[in-house]
């Protein structure tokens, strides 16, 4: 006959990490700050809720084309200075670990800047998070931060714009 009593004794789980007595209480998870820019970006990038972002690219296309994946390459070249469509277009073009990732399928610059068009508050957002972490631990004001995105997103759409006119 089976009775239905609770356990008494419970195995000690050396893995879990369980606090002392006298340990002050956390009331937030620990959050480590990103060593890189890469890092930063990637952050800020997995924040935006995916469904947010609109797709500029059929479903069945490569990962370089899925909206998180532009939005971070997008996001990275503006934080470092990399504004036109074309030159972003170039620069993940000669990148032999974007390619091979990829697997040689990369977006070009027409559909960059429409993806630029369609999502610049989220492309905004991730630039300000980026600047954030260039800026160094004396972290700059929100304002500045994001007054910076928006001037370096208006930077990339005039050169664009100037490319398109010279065409």
């Amino acid at each position: 006959m089976t009775t239905f009593e609770p356990k008494i004794y419970v195995r000690p789980n050396p893995k879990l990490d369980i606090p002392s007595r006298d340990a002050p209480a956390r009331t937030e998870p620990l959050r480590t700050e990103p060593s890189s820019l890469i890092q930063a970006v990637q952050v800020a990038v997995q924040e935006i809720v995916e469904h947010t972002l609109w797709r500029v690219a059929r479903t069945d296309t490569g990962l370089a084309f899925r909206p998180r994946s532009l939005l971070a390459v997008i996001t990275y070249c503006y934080a470092r200075e990399v504004y036109g469509s074309e030159a972003v277009e170039d620069l993940i073009r000669r990148d032999t670990e974007f390619r091979q990732l990829c697997r040689d399928e990369f977006p070009d610059a027409r559909l960059i800047r429409a993806f630029r068009k369609h999502n610049r508050e989220a492309v905004s957002r991730c630039l300000v998070a980026a600047l954030r972490h260039l800026a160094g631990p004396p972290a700059s004001a929100e304002a500045a931060l994001a007054e910076e995105a928006d001037h370096r997103l208006t930077k990339a759409m005039f050169i664009d714009r100037m490319e398109l006119d010279e065409q």
